[in-house]
């Protein structure tokens, strides 16, 4: 029997201690993501790559609107500045979530028709945004 298979005969757990060092360098590499974008966005023919190079790394933005686009590469440049700037990391993995959730829904013909129909019964009026 090895060490490694005693230990999972075992659930020794793993404990994983994060030093200060890697928290300086997640948050140049951050910085470094945020600037580039911001860069990038900028100008016109920066922002033409970024949208680009969207469904390589996003394969699922092909379900979304060009307006859709553009709006998750800016919920996606604000959340990659708020890890930089407040060190919120979870932004970012919301914003991207929610524009894949997005993305699923409008894959599904017969879920976005469901979806976007509208609700029986009385007109509340207009909601309004949180």
């Amino acid at each position: 029997m090895t060490a490694r298979s005693a230990a999972r005969d075992q659930r020794v757990p793993l404990v994983v201690h994060r030093t200060e060092r890697h928290d300086r360098q997640r948050e140049e590499t951050a910085d470094v993501t945020a600037r580039l974008f911001t860069a990038l966005i900028g100008s016109d023919e920066g922002a033409r790559a970024v949208l680009l190079a969207l469904p390589a790394v996003f394969p699922w933005t092909r379900h979304l609107s060009a307006g859709e686009v553009r709006e998750f590469v800016v919920d996606l440049v604000d959340a990659t500045r708020d890890v930089t700037e407040l060190d919120v990391h979870a932004g970012l993995h919301r914003v991207i979530a929610e524009w894949r959730a997005t993305a699923r829904v409008l894959a599904d013909p017969e879920l976005a028709a469901e979806l976007t129909r509208p609700l029986p019964g009385d007109d509340h009026g207009e909601v309004v945004e949180p």
